[in-house]
């Protein structure tokens, strides 16, 4: 039985794009790894917000861990439209992750999706990996009417780049 998992800790995010028309944002943070996929709570009306949690990825092929990437999006919540609207991206590797001994929190700064994309800010995380047994991976997010964890890496990628009609930049 493979009890390797990547463990992230969603920390905090500083200095966000606002984009609710009132100088604010209200931001969560969505996790992809490996078929998976978690997102944090809602930081209501906050360009500093902090989460402090944590989420546990099943890790399907320890072989080939070093080529799949894990991909972090930070969205501001649109209450009045039920939609999200971008506040930027970090992808990292395979090749970054360490054993939990070596990890530290560190500060990304926020990248772009598209050329017209505005994004300012920087994400703190932290990411490990870990085979201990008495942690259990975290509840994925289910949408109504589709399971986004079945969804592959190469179609979620395709329909970040092609657009989702449900999401404005």
């Amino acid at each position: 039985m493979n009890n390797l998992k990547l463990g992230v800790e969603v920390i905090s995010a500083h200095n966000l794009l606002p984009k609710d028309g009132q100088g604010s944002s209200s931001a969560f943070v969505e996790l992809f790894f490996d078929g998976q996929r978690y997102r944090t709570t809602i930081k209501e009306k906050d360009l500093n917000p902090v989460w402090n949690e944590s989420f546990y990825f099943n890790i399907s092929d320890p072989s080939n861990l070093h080529y799949l990437p894990l991909d972090v999006c930070v969205h501001n919540n649109v209450r009045a439209t039920n939609t999200r609207s971008f506040l930027g991206k970090i992808s990292l590797t395979g090749t970054s992750f360490v054993p939990y001994s070596d990890a530290v929190v560190l500060h990304y700064p926020l990248e772009k999706r598209g050329i017209f994309s505005r994004v300012r800010g920087e994400l703190g995380l932290k990411v490990y990996i870990t085979n201990d047994a008495s942690i259990k991976s975290s509840i994925p997010v289910h949408e109504p009417h589709k399971d986004i964890t079945n969804v592959s890496h190469e179609e979620r990628l395709i329909k970040e780049r092609v657009g989702d009609m449900n999401f404005k930049e």
